[in-house]
């Protein structure tokens, strides 16, 4: 494994930190898959991050257009729009 040194703010070092932290990994593997992100692409990071518990699959959400059937009374809105309402 090859040692990558770099020079940056103190400020961005620090909230590196904090980062890392709050994702509960060391600097080292925070910096590292940042990296990897950058370099090989989204979507080896999202695989990654899905695999490791930091994102949700689409798949496992329920879908947008699964919508409750809206109806309105009388005197609300125009009848077609409680109509088309009630296509969708």
């Amino acid at each position: 494994m090859k040692q990558l040194i770099t020079r940056v703010e103190e400020s961005l070092a620090e909230a590196v930190k904090e980062h890392a932290a709050l994702t509960g990994e060391s600097v080292n593997a925070y910096v590292t898959r940042l990296l990897g992100a950058a370099v090989g692409g989204r979507q080896a990071w999202k695989s990654e991050a899905i695999t490791a518990g930091r994102l949700t699959s689409r798949a496992s959400r329920p879908s947008p257009h699964l919508r409750a059937t809206v109806s309105t009374g009388p005197g609300y809105a125009s009848g077609l729009v409680s109509s088309e309402r009630d296509e969708r």
